[in-house]
């Protein structure tokens, strides 16, 4: 009687999940057009942007000005049955020459209508962003050759974050003034060891994520910033770490001075925190700073994470290499180009080596190559390790034999989360290291 209730107990979060009401694309549209209602950024008005949502079994098109053809007419809404290919994430594309914000209800994440539609405005956001602030962005070439494994810099950037992290938890505005004059100053020293290029990728990222995120939280009416880790970012959480640090920017400037995003929007200042160091300059503060023995801890603890680091990389492309099954390899002549992968899961495994965890796409004037929700590895063909090109790709862990056919002077190539199509390219099967391997050669 005990052990069959220990397994009710065990089982009941699942069967509530399974139990719990579909969230329907119409149920997330009437959320939205009740948040985008709401006073979330000057000048922006999340329903002036077109809406692409799939919901798991065909992909609905709202407030398209021109559909293209492949979407049929089904009352005020253009239909098309499954996924469309365009789609491979929450993001904005161009849709029949229309920049459209894209939206995948994935039933593994139990999100509520409200919460999904939030996520929507952040995409319509980005859309907003685009047309009005086309540099508000990281160049995401420097993520790849961001300096992660540098403990010195890795030991600042989290004392900075906790200072921000105790700026928002701070009631009283000195208090908060004076860690966010502490997180300022570090930031100021931490940019002087730097890359250009380096810099601009974590403001311009939180420009572009941190600003995106605001406004969704804005929207489910959460305003007093992120929840900032007390232990940091890991040594190669470059990325996520923009989008909370501009979203505690953003939080800041609202307790200082409530009408920074209309300065913001008027174009006054080129980054977030120079806009919040502008804006706190000359108030008074109260006392603050780390003690010797908080930074010393910083500094040991980054000395090994970037040790760690190195060896999460290591094992990471050895447990790829190593994956039973067939393997892919394809290899081209002429670099291929990046025309999408997803920045929030990829991987510096090796000098020029890139482990795509999710989603990648690369084409030349010979064709195309994608890999969706599956892990591939590439390697580049110049100085850069993806912005140079690609020169070879490789899939491996495929339970059988790659499928190839001709289709006039293109070679098509299928397997699981695999469809590759090469004009005058030729495959080989043979093996490598005890592996059956398929290997495509692109001219």
């Amino acid at each position: 009687m005990k052990r069959s209730f220990l397994l009710l107990f065990l089982a009941f979060p699942a069967l509530l999940a399974a139990q719990a009401p579909k969230v329907t694309a119409a149920d997330v549209l009437a959320e939205f057009d009740r948040l985008a209602a709401m006073p979330l950024w000057p000048g922006f008005d999340p329903r002036q942007t077109p809406l692409a949502i799939y919901d798991g079994g065909r992909t609905i098109l709202v407030r398209h000005p021109s559909p293209p053809a492949e979407f049929k007419p089904e009352g005020d809404l253009r239909v098309f049955p499954g996924q469309h290919p365009e789609m491979r994430a929450n993001t904005s594309i161009d849709l029949g020459g229309v920049k459209t914000a894209t939206l995948i209800l994935d039933p593994s994440k139990p999100r509520s209508a409200r919460e999904w539609a939030s996520v929507m405005i952040h995409e319509t956001f980005h859309v907003f962003q685009r047309q009005r602030h086309p540099k508000w962005a990281g160049n995401e070439a420097e993520l790849f050759v961001y300096p992660m494994d540098d403990a010195g810099l890795l030991a600042s950037r989290r004392l900075e974050t906790e200072a921000l992290r105790r700026a928002l938890a701070a009631k009283e505005t000195g208090e908060a003034l004076c860690w966010t004059g502490w997180a300022l100053d570090a930031r100021q020293d931490r940019f002087g060891k730097m890359s250009a290029g380096a810099v601009g990728y974590e403001r311009g990222t939180e420009l572009n994520e941190g600003l995106a995120n605001f406004v969704e939280k804005l929207s489910l009416g959460k305003t007093g910033g992120p929840e900032l880790p007390a232990d940091g970012y890991g040594a190669g959480d470059v990325r996520s770490r923009a989008y909370s640090i501009g979203f505690a920017e953003a939080a800041l400037l609202d307790r200082f001075d409530p009408s920074w995003r209309k300065a913001l929007e008027a174009g006054r200042d080129s980054s977030l925190d120079e806009m919040l160091a502008r804006t706190t300059a000359g108030k008074p503060v109260s006392s603050c700073g780390f003690k010797p023995e908080e930074r010393t801890a910083a500094s040991a603890r980054a000395q090994e994470d970037v040790r760690k680091l190195a060896g999460e990389r290591r094992s990471l492309r050895e447990a790829f290499l190593g994956r039973p099954g067939w393997k892919l390899e394809i290899v081209s002549r002429s670099p291929l180009s990046p025309q999408g992968f997803d920045p929030m899961n990829v991987v510096l495994v090796a000098r020029g080596e890139i482990l795509h965890r999710r989603f990648v796409k690369l084409g030349s004037d010979a064709g195309t190559v994608e890999v969706l929700d599956r892990e591939a590895l590439t390697r580049g063909a110049g100085e850069h390790p993806l912005f140079n090109g690609v020169g070879d790709l490789q899939v491996t862990g495929l339970p059988g034999e790659p499928k190839t056919r001709q289709d006039g002077d293109f070679l098509v190539i299928e397997a699981p989360g695999v469809n590759a199509r090469f004009k005058g390219a030729h495959a080989e099967k043979g093996m490598e290291k005890g592996k059956e391997t398929l290997t495509v050669t692109v001219p």
